[in-house]
């Protein structure tokens, strides 16, 4: 019976070390999945915080906005400077740029009048003038006149609700659908400048540097003349009809320099236009303050890195937000 007895202890011994085993082993897995809670609770936690910040971030720079002067914004004035604030735990950073200092995109669309040649600057609104001059300015990519009204052409099909093709450079769902990959024109507005790549003749190089001078805003947003890059002040129109549709030089530029390093009204920008000879200023289309703004914020709270882009649209003394995009 000796063995019997010797069997069954270590049967026993057996069951028990297989008890203890399933227990470490649950106990590894329940303290690695409440490790893992407490870090998911922590970053959950974190990022609130990170969010808060830069919530806090865009409602200081919503009051700051409503006590800021309207009628006037030019580079300088304060708000163009970034702001960094030490936190516990990181840091934090804000800054406001004039969104409509660059060209719209979406005050392009104006239908071409029937029956007027193509070269003729009759048959172009004012911004209309402005890209296809802009489109000439880069040394590095030339363009010439024809080709900066072909891909003016293309912009006006893209937006327009028809399918008619606008002169010979224009495209309409034809020539989008017969692309190997095939697409169809947003016939409407455009919601982002990105957009701006799918349309006919835009060439990722032209697309690089068409980027730092385009914006997307409501049609109705003045261009502000005090807050445009210096090669936007070569797009500047006359209004007489034999000015041709090519950028201003380096000495006409030099004429339109504002006393006061900015100006405070268009008429001022007007009577200095006339030393250049060029006809009568045409200031359709363009402001000396500004109603849209993006508010760059970005923070850095322990292991979390936020960034939050706000377009603010101010109206008088009422400032909203109109859009948001946040990333990390």
């Amino acid at each position: 019976m000796g063995w019997v007895v010797r069997r069954q202890t270590g049967t026993v011994l057996i069951m028990a070390l297989l008890i203890v085993a399933v227990v470490a082993g649950l106990s590894i897995r329940f303290a690695s999945e409440y490790q893992l809670g407490l870090s998911r609770a922590e970053n959950r936690w974190h990022g609130q915080q990170a969010r808060a910040y830069l919530q806090g971030v865009e409602a200081l720079a919503i009051a700051w906005m409503a006590e800021d002067d309207p009628t006037v914004d030019y580079l300088g004035e304060g708000w163009d400077t970034e702001i960094p604030y030490e936190i516990e735990g990181g840091w934090l950073a804000g800054a406001l740029s004039d969104a409509s200092s660059r060209l719209n995109l979406n005050s392009l669309g104006r239908a071409f009048p029937p029956d007027v040649t193509a070269t003729n600057p009759q048959r172009y609104s004012e911004e209309q003038k402005r890209f296809i001059r802009l489109l000439q300015s880069f040394p590095d990519l030339p363009v010439t006149q024809d080709e900066a009204i072909a891909i003016l052409e293309a912009v006006v099909d893209w937006m327009d609700p028809d399918d008619n093709e606008s002169g010979f450079g224009g495209a309409e769902s034809f020539f989008y659908q017969s692309a190997e990959t095939p697409y169809r024109p947003a016939n409407g507005p455009f919601m982002s400048v990105d957009e701006l790549r799918l349309v006919r003749y835009i060439s990722p190089e032209l697309m690089t540097l068409l980027r730092n001078y385009v914006t997307v805003l409501p049609a109705d947003q003045g261009l502000n003349i005090n807050t445009m890059p210096p090669l936007l002040w070569r797009t500047l129109n006359a209004t007489n009809e034999l000015v041709p549709l090519a950028p201003l030089d380096a000495e006409q530029l030099m004429e339109l320099a504002p006393a006061d390093g900015y100006y405070k009204d268009l008429a001022t920008l007007a009577t200095n236009w006339g030393s250049i000879g060029n006809g009568v200023l045409d200031t359709s289309g363009l402001a000396v303050n500004t109603q849209y703004f993006w508010l760059r914020t970005q923070v850095s709270l322990v292991d979390q890195e936020r960034i939050m882009f706000s377009l603010l649209h101010r109206n008088g003394p009422e400032i909203k937000v109109v859009r948001r995009a946040e990333g990390y």
